[in-house]
């Protein structure tokens, strides 16, 4: 195991985070956990990435796939794993990780960037979701005057249009026609309907929507839309407001 183990433990960051588990360590909780044996598997197929980090009593382990993130508690005695939410009965907020995040895939997944401030935010949506609607709602002016909005387009499987919305977004020449058909799909413009892509541009904006996904994950966006500031920290939209 922890040949494997080896390659897929990030180390260091430009930015404050919470100190990963060694390899020997790491391998140490794994083997501790009754989901060991799938987990190995996993990771020799290649199909999930793991790290972890100790935190207020709790190994937190955080396990990357290609369908996204979960994270596992395990106690500091090494005696039980907790599949779900710790959540701390002081803050009511859960306890999670603040792990480094790999900002080459993040920006990779950015698909265009619209804005006039000099705050940088990250903004995960959905053109079909309703609550990225309700954000460009109450949000979408101010966003455009006090930041600069890298977009990352995530279209979810359960909103069947999603994509096709997409495909007439990334379809625009600019990153300013880009902005205009988001703001647009997301204020109810039936226009993306009108648009055919060939197949080899939906190979294309299939690529491009690969790399948003990946960057999604690496966020550890749970849902649409998720917001996070320069250094990759969530933020809650509701908040967003001055310069």
């Amino acid at each position: 195991m922890k040949k494997f183990l080896l390659s897929l433990v990030i180390a260091g960051s430009l930015f404050a985070s919470d100190k990963l588990l060694s390899n020997q360590e790491l391998n140490s909780v794994l083997k501790a956990t009754p989901l060991y044996p799938q987990l190995e598997n996993m990771i020799k197929k290649n199909n999930a990435k793991i790290r972890a980090t100790k935190k207020d009593g709790f190994y937190i382990i955080e396990v990357s796939t290609n369908r996204g993130k979960a994270l596992l508690y395990v106690t500091a005695d090494k005696k039980y794993t907790i599949i779900g939410q710790v959540i701390n009965n002081k803050t009511k907020k859960p306890l999670i990780p603040n792990f480094p995040k790999n900002a080459e895939i993040i920006k990779k997944g950015v698909m265009f960037t619209f804005g006039e401030g000099k705050k940088d935010i990250y903004i995960v949506t959905d053109p079909e979701c309703p609550f990225c609607r309700l954000m460009e709602k109450q949000k979408g002016e101010l966003l455009k005057k006090n930041y600069r909005v890298h977009v990352i387009l995530m279209p979810l499987p359960f909103h069947k249009d999603a994509k096709a919305m997409s495909y007439y977004i990334l379809a625009a020449k600019t990153d300013k026609e880009k902005a205009k058909r988001m703001q647009e799909v997301l204020s109810g413009s039936n226009a993306w309907k009108n648009y055919h892509p060939t197949k080899e541009e939906k190979a294309k904006f299939d690529k491009e929507l690969a790399n948003a996904k990946k960057a999604a994950i690496e966020l550890g966006a749970q849902g649409t839309p998720s917001v996070y500031d320069k250094n990759f920290n969530p933020i809650a939209w509701p908040t967003l407001g001055g310069k």
